[in-house]
């Protein structure tokens, strides 16, 4: 986000909660949103204010676009157990667990 966005974008959080935005807050605010665009952050903010009261932070638009990028990544582990093992061919850790299954030998 380049500085003319975070000014837009502080004037939009000026707005909805009376906060007194000058040159400070601007330099303040930049290097805490390194690397979040601008409509990333105007998602955060607004959603932010659509659902609590506190007072926005940095910290606050920057959960929010990592909570929406982690859940736009792909699942890549299943809540169903792994399957057996094909063919019996169990691989045998020392604790006596398969390595590729849940199977579990008496050691």
């Amino acid at each position: 986000m380049n500085t003319e966005e975070l000014t837009m974008l502080l004037a939009r959080i000026q707005v909805l909660d009376n906060r007194q935005v000058d040159q400070l807050t601007i330099e303040a605010w930049s290097p805490l949103l390194t690397g979040i665009p601008y409509e990333e952050a105007v998602e955060a903010v607004n959603g932010h204010f659509a659902e609590s009261t506190d007072y926005l932070q940095p910290a606050h638009i920057t959960a929010r676009v990592r909570a929406k990028r982690r859940a736009a990544l792909p699942q890549t582990m299943s809540e169903e157990a792994p399957p057996a093992c094909p063919d019996g061919a169990h691989r045998w850790l020392p604790d006596g667990t398969c390595l590729y299954c849940t199977e579990r030998r008496d050691r």
